[in-house]
């Protein structure tokens, strides 16, 4: 029942921001946009996506690495098919998938791997963040742009410390939360509490400023990837191809805070939505817009799906249980 809540909830989000993205549309435009496009840019863009998912698994065994060595090979398999289904589920239900996936290759617990996730979203939202103060120091933004920055940053940085400091004064804080959560029912507050004690063992990396350091290089290089990638598939539009490399970046930029969002299945929507609001700052045309916008986003995301589906086999988990809620999948294994 909550999982069809979720995708009534997630379509209904999506068909307003393709209302959105399409109000006005001169699809005519939009179909002479398709044509006149350089599809030749799509080779490097496909290319570079691949390393992207590379990196992407890359970086998630260095966060994992304190609680168990995974190899690389494993690591780009649950990956690859963890960020299919967050494409393919909606809500971004599809987040659990890895943690569930990782728990089955290893000897990492639910709460572990979970917060191996939560670290990985804190250094993505922060790179991003700092690339977009940098990116407003080159170009002119709205000041709606540069207020979300701030008011994200103020929310990411202070998190960021709560996980140091839970991870630094590890004891302590799990003293603390067990005092908490005995006042409830036996069977909850044993549950909770261990939960809470393998997703302190999660945070194991961010003591370590040295590794700190180098999670921090390896997410501005994947961010850096993505946003060559955009600027790229500029190039494949006369009406873009003269735009700079910080304006890729602030679409990037826009685009990922558009799907960050709890949306349909694939970021159908708000994906393309974003996307048009950031290229229209740069006075890019609509039609031109939401055409790169259909391109970028077919380009990314049948990469993602195509990997994932290459890599299902060598993880021996059926596709059909991927599409169960996170809620459901939590119930099939222990803390």
């Amino acid at each position: 029942m909550k999982t069809k809540i979720n995708l009534l909830l997630g379509l209904a989000v999506g068909a307003l921001f393709i209302w959105l993205a399409l109000r006005g549309t001169d699809f005519e435009g939009v179909k002479a946009s398709f044509k006149a496009a350089n599809y030749l840019y799509l080779i490097p863009v496909v290319f570079l996506s691949i390393i992207v998912q590379i990196v992407r698994s890359y970086r998630w065994g260095v966060i994992v690495e304190p609680l168990e060595k995974i190899s690389q090979g494993t690591l780009f398999s649950i990956t690859s098919v963890g960020f299919m289904a967050i494409t393919l589920l909606p809500v971004r239900m599809g987040e659990f998938v890895r943690p569930y996936l990782i728990s089955r290759k290893s000897t990492i617990k639910l709460g572990s791997s979970l917060a191996t996730i939560v670290v990985e979203r804190i250094f993505d939202m922060l790179t991003l963040m700092i690339l977009l103060l940098f990116v407003l120091m080159t170009v002119d933004l709205p000041e709606w742009v540069f207020r979300t920055a701030y008011a994200i940053l103020l929310i990411i940085i202070p998190f960021l410390f709560l996980l140091i400091f839970l991870a630094v004064k590890r004891e302590i804080s799990a003293k603390g939360f067990d005092r908490i959560v005995r006042k409830l029912p036996p069977a909850f507050s044993s549950r909770l509490m261990k939960l809470f004690h393998s997703f302190l063992d999660g945070l194991q990396i961010l003591p370590d400023w040295k590794k700190t350091v180098y999670l921090s290089f390896l997410s501005l290089c994947i961010w850096g990837l993505i946003g060559l990638i955009t600027s790229i598939l500029f190039s494949s539009f006369a009406s873009m191809s003269e735009l700079p490399l910080a304006a890729a970046y602030a679409v990037l930029i826009i685009t990922a805070l558009g799907v960050a969002l709890p949306t349909a299945p694939g970021f159908i929507g708000n994906y393309h939505f974003s996307c048009v609001v950031g290229l229209t700052l740069f006075g890019i045309p609509k039609t031109d817009a939401l055409t790169f916008a259909i391109v970028l986003h077919f380009i990314q995301f049948s990469v993602v799906i195509v990997l994932g589906l290459a890599c299902l086999p060598f993880i021996k988990v059926p596709l059909s249980l991927l599409f169960k809620s996170g809620e459901q999948i939590n119930t099939t294994y222990d803390t």
